[in-house]
């Protein structure tokens, strides 16, 4: 039987999670300056990896585009906090447009906006999008990726095009972007189990039946991209504060590939799954990085080839499709175990 989700509210499938991410901040952030580092961008991914649980784990549709929305959401809040003489710089050398040039605003306005950006930018291109099914709807989120990234890539009168964007202010407070993540988590979590997310759902296990039930595919799915939209807005714009610069390859393929490997590894059905997708991928890529530098895990010092890291990662992908394609939660929420008295 297909697992279909949560249709009503549970404290503990809520609190669960939070609670998972509050500690994994204090103990592993708080352990060292490098893994305040890595639980930052970690913060950020589990940020990202929520956009694609709402569309990507409620629809079943396969998206590769989020990437666009996030790198849509990076360059609004960089462009928007960046410092006006680094800016002017670029326009000196008569590259960036002018009135791009003057624009200030404060972090989290930026995030809001990059968030709203992001959003409208799904809904445009959602109403050709989610017409599509398939095959046909995987190539062309894809397209949409390309499309985003050759256009900043290649212009340099809107941004840096191939270089980076220096002087994005930081968020060095692990406790906001924490703050950030727990705001995403409940309104994705309350998005599940509201009318959208259970008709999503629904369209998910019978896209033949749903129409027949008076339930238009169209609609929901363009609600649920343009709300995924806005989340991995705000998700670029959180990397692009915890990076301080802001560059177009990082949210390219590598970017698209890992986020995608978090929520089908932990479990696309569920939040709890795209947690422990994003900090069991942000682990183990920690530690084979260690290996490949030729430094000690917990004390053990072996040494693998340089880009090891991708393809055993790329192999873990792979075979937690073909072993358990509900992922590591079998796509369940958080839930305490109850354990039967032996009478």
């Amino acid at each position: 039987m297909k697992h279909v989700g949560v249709t009503k509210f549970s404290i503990q499938n809520l609190l669960g999670p939070i609670i998972a991410l509050i500690l994994l901040t204090h103990f592993v952030g708080g352990a060292s300056t490098s893994m305040q580092l890595i639980t930052q961008f970690a913060l950020c991914l589990f940020v990202m990896v929520l956009a694609l649980q709402v569309f990507v784990g409620n629809s079943g549709v396969l998206s590769f585009g989020h990437g666009a929305f996030a790198l849509i959401g990076s360059y609004v809040s960089a462009m928007l906090t960046a410092p006006v003489n680094i800016k002017d710089n670029a326009l000196a050398m008569n590259q960036l447009w002018e009135p791009l040039v003057s624009p200030q605003a404060n972090i989290y306005v930026a995030l809001l906006i990059s968030a709203a950006v992001s959003a409208v930018i799904a809904a445009i291109t959602g109403v050709f999008l989610m017409r599509l099914n398939g095959l046909a709807a995987g190539i062309a989120t894809f397209a949409l990726l390309g499309v985003a990234y050759n256009v900043f890539f290649n212009n340099k009168k809107i941004g840096p095009g191939s270089q980076a964007l220096p002087g994005v202010p930081l968020i060095e407070n692990n406790w906001i972007l924490l703050l950030l993540a727990v705001l995403s988590l409940i309104l994705v979590y309350f998005i599940n189990i509201s009318k959208i997310g259970r008709t999503l759902r629904a369209t998910r296990e019978d896209a033949m039946a749903a129409p027949a039930l008076g339930i238009s595919i169209f609609k929901v799915r363009l609600i649920a991209f343009i709300i995924s939209g806005a989340i991995a807005g705000l998700a670029g714009g959180m990397y692009s504060h915890v990076a301080g610069t802001f560059q177009v390859q990082d949210y390219y393929l590598e970017f698209t590939f890992i986020t995608l490997s978090m929520l089908i590894v932990g479990g696309s059905a569920s939040i709890w799954g795209a947690l422990v997708g994003t900090f069991l991928i942000t682990a183990v890529g920690q530690i084979l990085l260690m290996m490949e530098q030729d430094l000690p895990v917990f004390g053990i010092q072996v040494q693998i080839p340089l880009g090891s890291r991708a393809v055993i990662i790329a192999l873990t992908f792979v075979v937690m499709l073909l072993w358990r394609s509900s992922g590591v939660t079998n796509g369940k929420e958080f839930r305490i175990p109850k354990f039967k008295r032996n009478r």
